[in-house]
Protein backbone atom coordinates (compact mmCIF):
# COMPACT_ATOMS: atom_id res chain seq x y z
CA UNK A 1 0.00 0.00 0.00
CA UNK A 2 1.42 2.89 -0.74
CA UNK A 3 2.00 5.68 1.78
CA UNK A 4 -0.24 8.45 0.11
CA UNK A 5 -3.43 6.19 -0.77
CA UNK A 6 -4.27 5.73 2.36
CA UNK A 7 -7.52 6.39 2.90
CA UNK A 8 -9.45 7.08 6.61
CA UNK A 9 -13.24 7.33 7.42
CA UNK A 10 -14.05 10.71 8.10
CA UNK A 11 -15.65 11.33 12.10
CA UNK A 12 -17.29 14.32 12.93
CA UNK A 13 -14.67 17.06 14.24
CA UNK A 14 -15.66 17.73 17.12
CA UNK A 15 -5.81 40.92 26.55
CA UNK A 16 -3.14 41.54 27.48
CA UNK A 17 -4.75 43.11 30.27
CA UNK A 18 -3.29 46.53 32.17
CA UNK A 19 -0.21 47.47 31.86
CA UNK A 20 0.86 46.07 35.40
CA UNK A 21 -1.11 43.42 38.49
CA UNK A 22 -2.37 45.02 41.27
CA UNK A 23 0.51 44.84 44.02
CA UNK A 24 -0.48 41.60 46.31
CA UNK A 25 -2.56 40.08 43.95
CA UNK A 26 -2.94 36.76 45.48
CA UNK A 27 -3.74 33.67 43.03
CA UNK A 28 -6.34 31.58 41.67
CA UNK A 29 -6.12 29.17 44.67
CA UNK A 30 -6.54 31.38 47.70
CA UNK A 31 -2.82 30.96 48.21
CA UNK A 32 -2.00 34.75 48.97
CA UNK A 33 1.17 34.26 46.91
CA UNK A 34 2.40 37.94 46.05
CA UNK A 35 2.42 39.11 42.06
CA UNK A 36 3.40 42.67 43.03
CA UNK A 37 5.41 44.87 40.85
CA UNK A 38 8.74 43.05 39.86
CA UNK A 39 10.78 45.67 38.56
CA UNK A 40 11.02 46.38 42.14
CA UNK A 41 12.03 43.18 43.41
CA UNK A 42 15.32 43.15 44.71
CA UNK A 43 15.93 46.65 44.22
CA UNK A 44 15.16 48.27 47.18
CA UNK A 45 18.75 47.09 49.05
CA UNK A 46 16.77 44.93 51.26
CA UNK A 47 19.39 41.92 51.40
CA UNK A 48 17.58 39.35 49.47
CA UNK A 49 19.10 35.58 49.10
CA UNK A 50 17.46 32.06 47.27
CA UNK A 51 18.96 28.90 45.96
CA UNK A 52 18.13 27.50 42.95
CA UNK A 53 19.17 23.06 42.37
CA UNK A 54 18.83 21.27 39.83
CA UNK A 55 21.05 17.68 38.49
CA UNK A 56 23.55 17.89 36.01
CA UNK A 57 23.40 19.17 32.41
CA UNK A 58 25.95 19.80 29.50
CA UNK A 59 26.68 23.33 30.25
CA UNK A 60 23.71 23.67 32.94
CA UNK A 61 25.43 25.60 35.63
CA UNK A 62 27.88 27.52 33.51
CA UNK A 63 24.25 28.86 31.86
CA UNK A 64 22.97 29.76 35.52
CA UNK A 65 26.05 31.27 36.74
CA UNK A 66 26.19 33.44 33.65
CA UNK A 67 22.75 34.72 33.84
CA UNK A 68 22.98 35.12 37.82
CA UNK A 69 26.12 37.33 37.30
CA UNK A 70 24.30 39.56 34.44
CA UNK A 71 21.60 39.95 37.24
CA UNK A 72 23.83 40.58 40.00
CA UNK A 73 25.00 43.95 37.93
CA UNK A 74 21.01 45.25 38.11
CA UNK A 75 20.21 43.88 41.48
CA UNK A 76 23.56 44.21 43.83
CA UNK A 77 21.35 43.15 46.78
CA UNK A 78 20.13 40.02 45.31
CA UNK A 79 21.91 36.79 46.32
CA UNK A 80 21.32 33.91 44.23
CA UNK A 81 23.61 30.23 44.40
CA UNK A 82 22.67 27.42 42.08
CA UNK A 83 23.47 23.84 42.67
CA UNK A 84 23.44 20.83 40.69
CA UNK A 85 22.73 18.34 43.59
CA UNK A 86 22.19 15.15 41.52
CA UNK A 87 23.67 13.74 38.41
CA UNK A 88 20.37 12.72 37.42
CA UNK A 89 16.67 13.66 37.45
CA UNK A 90 16.15 10.28 39.03
CA UNK A 91 18.80 10.88 42.12
CA UNK A 92 17.20 14.68 42.43
CA UNK A 93 14.13 13.69 43.06
CA UNK A 94 14.74 11.39 45.73
CA UNK A 95 17.01 14.23 46.89
CA UNK A 96 14.06 16.94 46.83
CA UNK A 97 11.69 14.24 48.84
CA UNK A 98 14.46 14.15 51.49
CA UNK A 99 14.46 17.95 51.52
CA UNK A 100 10.69 18.93 51.33
CA UNK A 101 10.30 16.26 54.28
CA UNK A 102 13.03 18.34 56.80
CA UNK A 103 11.28 21.56 55.22
CA UNK A 104 14.81 22.36 54.02
CA UNK A 105 13.98 22.55 50.52
CA UNK A 106 15.77 25.79 48.16
CA UNK A 107 13.36 28.28 46.52
CA UNK A 108 13.74 27.17 43.45
CA UNK A 109 14.31 24.30 41.63
CA UNK A 110 14.62 24.02 37.34
CA UNK A 111 12.76 20.34 36.61
CA UNK A 112 10.54 19.28 34.10
CA UNK A 113 7.20 20.67 32.86
CA UNK A 114 4.09 19.54 31.96
CA UNK A 115 2.14 17.75 35.03
CA UNK A 116 5.69 17.18 36.55
CA UNK A 117 5.41 19.46 39.16
CA UNK A 118 2.01 18.74 40.56
CA UNK A 119 2.98 15.31 40.35
CA UNK A 120 5.98 15.50 42.84
CA UNK A 121 5.03 18.19 44.89
CA UNK A 122 1.02 19.67 44.61
CA UNK A 123 -0.32 16.15 44.46
CA UNK A 124 2.37 15.31 47.85
CA UNK A 125 0.77 18.32 49.63
CA UNK A 126 3.51 21.09 48.84
CA UNK A 127 2.09 24.38 47.69
CA UNK A 128 4.61 25.53 45.09
CA UNK A 129 3.87 29.27 43.24
CA UNK A 130 0.89 29.96 41.09
CA UNK A 131 2.35 31.75 38.60
CA UNK A 132 -1.04 32.73 36.31
CA UNK A 133 -1.02 35.83 38.34
CA UNK A 134 2.84 36.64 36.71
CA UNK A 135 1.99 36.93 33.32
CA UNK A 136 -0.05 39.84 32.69
CA UNK A 137 2.48 41.52 35.01
CA UNK A 138 4.71 43.95 32.93
CA UNK A 139 8.19 42.12 32.69
CA UNK A 140 10.77 44.56 33.57
CA UNK A 141 13.34 43.45 30.44
CA UNK A 142 10.92 43.66 27.80
CA UNK A 143 8.35 46.53 28.76
CA UNK A 144 5.70 43.97 28.08
CA UNK A 145 3.09 41.98 29.67
CA UNK A 146 5.41 38.66 30.81
CA UNK A 147 3.28 36.40 28.92
CA UNK A 148 3.84 37.72 25.68
CA UNK A 149 7.87 36.95 25.99
CA UNK A 150 6.12 33.54 25.29
CA UNK A 151 3.78 31.51 22.73
CA UNK A 152 -0.14 31.21 24.16
CA UNK A 153 0.56 27.36 23.05
CA UNK A 154 3.63 27.10 24.78
CA UNK A 155 1.91 28.15 27.78
CA UNK A 156 -0.86 26.13 27.91
CA UNK A 157 1.63 22.94 27.18
CA UNK A 158 3.08 24.06 30.45
CA UNK A 159 -0.11 23.84 32.49
CA UNK A 160 -0.67 20.81 34.68
CA UNK A 161 -3.71 18.36 32.90
CA UNK A 162 -4.52 17.96 36.85
CA UNK A 163 -5.27 21.55 37.83
CA UNK A 164 -5.17 23.56 34.84
CA UNK A 165 -2.52 26.00 36.99
CA UNK A 166 0.93 27.08 35.81
CA UNK A 167 3.07 25.65 38.23
CA UNK A 168 6.44 26.03 36.20
CA UNK A 169 7.39 28.12 33.27
CA UNK A 170 9.89 25.91 30.99
CA UNK A 171 12.59 28.07 29.70
CA UNK A 172 13.86 25.50 26.85
CA UNK A 173 11.90 23.38 24.02
CA UNK A 174 13.56 20.24 22.55
CA UNK A 175 12.52 20.98 18.78
CA UNK A 176 12.92 18.33 16.21
CA UNK A 177 12.75 18.43 12.49
CA UNK A 178 14.27 16.39 9.44
CA UNK A 179 17.98 16.71 7.88
CA UNK A 180 17.96 16.32 4.38
CA UNK A 181 21.28 16.78 2.07
CA UNK A 182 20.96 19.67 0.12
CA UNK A 183 23.20 17.89 -2.20
CA UNK A 184 20.88 15.44 -3.21
CA UNK A 185 18.12 17.72 -3.75
CA UNK A 186 20.00 19.95 -5.91
CA UNK A 187 21.33 16.61 -7.83
CA UNK A 188 17.77 15.43 -8.58
CA UNK A 189 15.68 18.95 -8.72
CA UNK A 190 13.63 17.55 -5.35
CA UNK A 191 12.40 20.89 -3.53
CA UNK A 192 11.55 21.06 0.21
CA UNK A 193 8.59 19.77 1.20
CA UNK A 194 5.62 21.04 2.35
CA UNK A 195 3.07 18.37 2.37
CA UNK A 196 3.43 14.58 3.15
CA UNK A 197 2.40 13.47 -0.26
CA UNK A 198 5.63 15.83 -1.19
CA UNK A 199 7.59 14.13 1.38
CA UNK A 200 6.74 10.53 -0.20
CA UNK A 201 7.00 11.46 -3.81
CA UNK A 202 10.89 12.97 -3.14
CA UNK A 203 11.73 9.40 -0.86
CA UNK A 204 10.25 7.56 -4.09
CA UNK A 205 12.37 9.81 -6.49
CA UNK A 206 15.82 8.92 -4.48
CA UNK A 207 15.15 5.48 -4.19
CA UNK A 208 13.93 5.14 -8.02
CA UNK A 209 17.38 7.64 -9.17
CA UNK A 210 19.32 4.42 -7.80
CA UNK A 211 22.17 6.51 -6.57
CA UNK A 212 23.28 4.34 -3.83
CA UNK A 213 22.08 6.71 -1.00
CA UNK A 214 18.47 5.38 0.97
CA UNK A 215 15.83 7.60 0.96
CA UNK A 216 15.83 7.66 4.93
CA UNK A 217 17.38 6.81 7.95
CA UNK A 218 15.24 6.14 10.85
CA UNK A 219 15.03 3.92 13.65
CA UNK A 220 13.26 1.59 15.60
CA UNK A 221 15.43 0.19 18.50
CA UNK A 222 14.03 2.50 21.03
CA UNK A 223 10.52 4.39 20.88
CA UNK A 224 11.65 7.90 20.12
CA UNK A 225 11.16 7.74 16.08
CA UNK A 226 7.66 6.22 16.30
CA UNK A 227 7.25 8.18 19.32
CA UNK A 228 7.84 11.41 16.94
CA UNK A 229 5.67 10.01 14.14
CA UNK A 230 2.76 9.60 16.13
CA UNK A 231 2.40 12.55 17.93
CA UNK A 232 2.91 14.84 14.71
CA UNK A 233 0.44 12.74 12.56
CA UNK A 234 -1.92 12.24 15.54
CA UNK A 235 -1.66 16.30 16.06
CA UNK A 236 -3.64 16.66 12.81
CA UNK A 237 -5.48 13.65 12.47
CA UNK A 238 -6.99 12.84 15.33
CA UNK A 239 -7.51 15.78 17.28
CA UNK A 240 -10.58 15.82 17.19
CA UNK A 241 -10.79 13.05 19.71
CA UNK A 242 -9.63 15.51 22.54
CA UNK A 243 -12.58 17.06 23.38
CA UNK A 244 -14.07 13.70 23.77
CA UNK A 245 -11.44 12.69 26.22
CA UNK A 246 -11.10 15.95 27.96
CA UNK A 247 -14.04 15.53 29.99
CA UNK A 248 -12.86 16.82 33.29
CA UNK A 249 -10.85 19.80 33.30
CA UNK A 250 -11.98 20.78 29.77
CA UNK A 251 -8.27 22.27 29.32
CA UNK A 252 -7.15 21.06 25.48
CA UNK A 253 -5.25 18.31 27.20
CA UNK A 254 -5.83 15.09 29.04
CA UNK A 255 -4.52 13.31 31.97
CA UNK A 256 -4.40 9.62 32.42
CA UNK A 257 -7.54 9.41 34.52
CA UNK A 258 -8.89 10.91 30.90
CA UNK A 259 -7.62 8.71 29.23
CA UNK A 260 -8.26 5.74 31.13
CA UNK A 261 -12.13 6.81 31.18
CA UNK A 262 -11.92 6.83 27.07
CA UNK A 263 -10.42 3.68 26.91
CA UNK A 264 -12.97 2.30 29.22
CA UNK A 265 -16.09 3.88 27.58
CA UNK A 266 -14.72 3.31 23.99
CA UNK A 267 -13.78 6.62 22.85
CA UNK A 268 -10.45 5.15 22.56
CA UNK A 269 -10.67 2.07 20.23
CA UNK A 270 -7.94 1.04 17.52
CA UNK A 271 -9.68 -0.04 15.28
CA UNK A 272 -11.18 3.26 14.49
CA UNK A 273 -10.00 4.52 11.70
CA UNK A 274 -8.38 7.27 12.47
CA UNK A 275 -6.44 5.50 15.04
CA UNK A 276 -5.18 2.37 13.08
CA UNK A 277 -4.83 4.08 9.84
CA UNK A 278 -2.25 6.34 11.81
CA UNK A 279 -0.67 2.69 12.45
CA UNK A 280 -0.93 2.14 8.75
CA UNK A 281 0.66 5.32 7.54
CA UNK A 282 4.27 4.67 9.80
CA UNK A 283 4.27 1.11 7.95
CA UNK A 284 4.37 2.85 4.83
CA UNK A 285 7.00 5.42 5.69
CA UNK A 286 9.33 2.86 7.29
CA UNK A 287 9.01 1.19 3.90
CA UNK A 288 11.41 4.21 2.67
CA UNK A 289 13.72 3.70 5.67
CA UNK A 290 16.96 2.05 4.94
CA UNK A 291 17.16 -1.72 5.09
CA UNK A 292 18.25 -2.66 9.25
CA UNK A 293 16.70 0.48 10.26
CA UNK A 294 14.32 -0.76 12.43
CA UNK A 295 17.08 -2.39 14.64
CA UNK A 296 18.95 0.52 14.48
CA UNK A 297 19.45 3.94 17.24
CA UNK A 298 19.50 6.92 16.37
CA UNK A 299 23.25 8.19 16.92
CA UNK A 300 23.29 5.15 14.07
CA UNK A 301 20.45 6.19 12.35
CA UNK A 302 22.40 9.71 12.20
CA UNK A 303 25.68 8.43 11.55
CA UNK A 304 24.24 6.75 8.08
CA UNK A 305 22.98 10.13 7.26
CA UNK A 306 26.07 11.99 8.48
CA UNK A 307 28.34 9.65 6.19
CA UNK A 308 26.19 10.51 3.11
CA UNK A 309 24.39 6.95 2.55
CA UNK A 310 20.94 8.22 3.24
CA UNK A 311 19.28 11.62 2.09
CA UNK A 312 17.31 12.30 5.60
CA UNK A 313 17.00 11.55 9.05
CA UNK A 314 15.47 12.91 12.14
CA UNK A 315 17.51 15.31 13.95
CA UNK A 316 16.63 17.31 17.34
CA UNK A 317 18.50 20.61 18.25
CA UNK A 318 21.09 19.36 20.33
CA UNK A 319 22.69 18.16 16.78
CA UNK A 320 22.76 21.69 16.29
CA UNK A 321 26.49 21.37 17.91
CA UNK A 322 27.93 18.64 16.86
CA UNK A 323 27.09 19.53 13.16
CA UNK A 324 28.30 22.64 13.45
CA UNK A 325 32.06 21.30 14.90
CA UNK A 326 33.39 17.48 14.80
CA UNK A 327 30.81 16.29 13.22
CA UNK A 328 29.77 18.91 10.56
CA UNK A 329 28.05 17.07 7.92
CA UNK A 330 30.64 16.91 4.44
CA UNK A 331 28.05 18.26 3.04
CA UNK A 332 25.41 20.63 2.31
CA UNK A 333 22.22 20.53 4.41
CA UNK A 334 19.02 21.83 5.97
CA UNK A 335 16.18 20.89 7.93
CA UNK A 336 12.59 21.11 7.24
CA UNK A 337 9.72 20.63 9.25
CA UNK A 338 7.38 17.27 9.40
CA UNK A 339 4.68 17.71 6.66
CA UNK A 340 0.93 18.56 6.19
CA UNK A 341 -1.25 15.58 6.15
CA UNK A 342 -3.39 16.18 3.36
CA UNK A 343 -6.94 15.51 2.82
CA UNK A 344 -6.47 13.20 0.14
CA UNK A 345 -4.27 11.20 2.96
CA UNK A 346 -6.57 11.11 6.23
CA UNK A 347 -10.04 12.70 5.27
CA UNK A 348 -9.68 13.64 9.05
CA UNK A 349 -6.72 16.04 9.31
CA UNK A 350 -7.04 19.24 9.80
CA UNK A 351 -3.78 20.34 7.62
CA UNK A 352 -2.72 22.12 10.76
CA UNK A 353 1.21 20.78 11.29
CA UNK A 354 2.71 20.58 14.75
CA UNK A 355 6.40 19.86 15.74
CA UNK A 356 7.89 18.41 18.49
CA UNK A 357 7.95 20.73 21.41
CA UNK A 358 8.77 18.74 24.70
CA UNK A 359 9.43 21.40 27.05
CA UNK A 360 12.16 21.34 29.72
CA UNK A 361 14.58 23.48 32.15
CA UNK A 362 10.85 24.06 33.79
CA UNK A 363 11.88 26.79 37.19
CA UNK A 364 9.22 25.61 39.99
CA UNK A 365 9.28 27.93 42.59
CA UNK A 366 8.81 25.98 46.21
CA UNK A 367 6.89 26.46 49.53
CA UNK A 368 10.18 28.04 51.15
CA UNK A 369 9.77 30.84 48.71
CA UNK A 370 6.15 31.82 49.73
CA UNK A 371 6.75 31.07 53.37
CA UNK A 372 9.87 33.83 53.21
CA UNK A 373 7.92 35.75 50.80
CA UNK A 374 10.28 36.21 48.36
CA UNK A 375 8.64 34.23 45.57
CA UNK A 376 8.47 38.01 43.88
CA UNK A 377 11.61 38.13 43.74
CA UNK A 378 12.55 34.87 42.06
CA UNK A 379 10.22 35.79 39.77
CA UNK A 380 11.52 39.06 38.94
CA UNK A 381 15.01 36.85 38.29
CA UNK A 382 12.80 34.38 36.28
CA UNK A 383 11.75 37.26 33.90
CA UNK A 384 14.73 38.26 33.77
CA UNK A 385 15.94 34.58 32.69
CA UNK A 386 13.27 34.09 29.84
CA UNK A 387 13.99 38.09 28.31
CA UNK A 388 14.85 37.75 24.63
CA UNK A 389 18.55 39.01 25.36
CA UNK A 390 19.40 36.71 28.18
CA UNK A 391 17.89 33.65 26.62
CA UNK A 392 19.23 34.40 23.16
CA UNK A 393 23.08 34.10 25.44
CA UNK A 394 21.96 30.87 26.54
CA UNK A 395 21.08 29.81 23.44
CA UNK A 396 24.33 30.38 21.51
CA UNK A 397 26.08 29.25 25.20
CA UNK A 398 24.25 26.14 25.66
CA UNK A 399 22.98 25.50 22.26
CA UNK A 400 19.20 25.16 23.33
CA UNK A 401 16.40 26.32 21.74
CA UNK A 402 14.35 28.73 24.27
CA UNK A 403 10.96 29.34 25.10
CA UNK A 404 11.26 32.97 25.24
CA UNK A 405 10.18 34.47 21.77
CA UNK A 406 12.60 37.16 20.08
CA UNK A 407 15.55 35.09 20.22
CA UNK A 408 18.26 35.61 17.70
CA UNK A 409 20.49 32.81 18.07
CA UNK A 410 23.25 31.01 15.37
CA UNK A 411 22.94 30.02 12.24
CA UNK A 412 23.17 26.55 12.94
CA UNK A 413 20.53 26.68 15.93
CA UNK A 414 17.95 28.68 13.69
CA UNK A 415 17.61 25.69 11.57
CA UNK A 416 15.53 24.39 14.61
CA UNK A 417 13.89 26.93 15.49
CA UNK A 418 10.09 26.31 16.29
CA UNK A 419 8.09 27.46 13.26
CA UNK A 420 4.63 25.53 13.83
CA UNK A 421 3.01 25.15 17.20
CA UNK A 422 4.13 22.58 18.87
CA UNK A 423 2.33 19.22 20.05
CA UNK A 424 -0.14 18.74 22.74
CA UNK A 425 0.99 15.78 23.72
CA UNK A 426 -2.04 13.44 22.02
CA UNK A 427 -1.38 10.21 21.24
CA UNK A 428 -4.03 7.48 20.95
CA UNK A 429 -1.47 5.17 19.48
CA UNK A 430 1.64 4.26 21.58
CA UNK A 431 -0.74 3.65 24.73
CA UNK A 432 2.19 6.01 26.69
CA UNK A 433 -0.62 7.26 29.15
CA UNK A 434 -0.93 3.83 30.46
CA UNK A 435 2.68 3.57 31.41
CA UNK A 436 6.24 1.75 30.59
CA UNK A 437 4.91 -1.40 30.34
CA UNK A 438 2.27 -0.71 27.94
CA UNK A 439 4.29 1.89 25.62
CA UNK A 440 6.92 -1.10 25.16
CA UNK A 441 4.48 -3.44 24.16
CA UNK A 442 2.98 -1.28 21.79
CA UNK A 443 6.70 -0.86 20.32
CA UNK A 444 7.88 -4.26 20.20
CA UNK A 445 4.39 -5.18 18.29
CA UNK A 446 4.83 -2.38 16.16
CA UNK A 447 8.12 -3.83 15.13
CA UNK A 448 6.82 -7.47 14.20
CA UNK A 449 3.90 -5.42 12.44
CA UNK A 450 6.75 -3.15 10.45
CA UNK A 451 8.59 -6.31 9.18
CA UNK A 452 5.60 -8.12 8.01
CA UNK A 453 5.54 -10.58 10.74
CA UNK A 454 2.09 -9.80 11.57
CA UNK A 455 -0.96 -8.02 9.49
CA UNK A 456 -2.65 -5.21 10.81
CA UNK A 457 -5.87 -7.47 11.63
CA UNK A 458 -3.91 -9.41 14.21
CA UNK A 459 -1.20 -6.64 15.48
CA UNK A 460 -4.37 -4.18 16.31
CA UNK A 461 -6.43 -7.49 18.34
CA UNK A 462 -3.08 -7.61 20.22
CA UNK A 463 -2.46 -3.88 21.00
CA UNK A 464 -6.44 -3.49 22.13
CA UNK A 465 -6.17 -6.43 24.83
CA UNK A 466 -2.64 -5.04 26.31
CA UNK A 467 -4.51 -1.40 26.36
CA UNK A 468 -7.56 -2.64 27.77
CA UNK A 469 -6.09 -5.07 30.04
CA UNK A 470 -3.29 -2.33 31.32
CA UNK A 471 -6.61 -0.04 31.58
CA UNK A 472 -8.34 -2.47 34.13
CA UNK A 473 -4.76 -2.38 35.94
CA UNK A 474 -5.17 1.28 36.58
CA UNK A 475 -8.31 1.61 37.32
CA UNK A 476 -8.85 -1.50 39.84
CA UNK A 477 -4.94 0.01 41.55
CA UNK A 478 -6.85 3.33 42.04
CA UNK A 479 -10.30 2.46 42.51
CA UNK A 480 -11.73 3.49 39.21
CA UNK A 481 -15.03 2.80 38.16
CA UNK A 482 -17.70 4.48 35.99
CA UNK A 483 -19.74 4.66 39.21
CA UNK A 484 -17.49 7.09 40.74
CA UNK A 485 -16.52 8.72 37.63
CA UNK A 486 -12.62 7.78 37.50
CA UNK A 487 -12.02 8.85 41.13
CA UNK A 488 -13.79 12.02 40.41
CA UNK A 489 -17.12 11.44 42.68
CA UNK A 490 -16.96 10.42 46.02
Amino acid sequence: MRAVSVKWVSVSAAVVLGASLLGGCGSSSGNNESASNGADAGSGGKPVSFKIASWAGPGKKDGMDMVINEYKKIKPNVDISFEEVAQTNSDFDVWMAAQLAGNQEPEAVMDFSYDEPYNKYIDKGYKVLEMDPYLDKVSPYTNKPWKESFRDVDLNLMRSTQNGKLNNIATSMVTLKIAYNKDIYDKLGLQVPKTYPELIANLQKIRDAKIGVEPFAGFLKVTSAWDWFARFTAQQTEEQFVPQIDTFLRNDKYGQDEYVKAVDTGVIDVHKPEIKGLYELFKDFTGYWAPGSIAMTSAEARDMWLQGKAAHTFTINIDAKPFAGDTKPPFNWDTFEFPVITKDVAPTSNENPAEFGDLADAFVVMPSAIDEKIQDEIMDFIMFYTSPEIATKLADMNWIIPTAVGVEPNANLQRYLPKYRPQNQIDLNSQAPLGTAARQYVLQQLQRYVLGDVGIDDFLDSVDKNMKDETAKIMKEKGWTKENDYGHKS
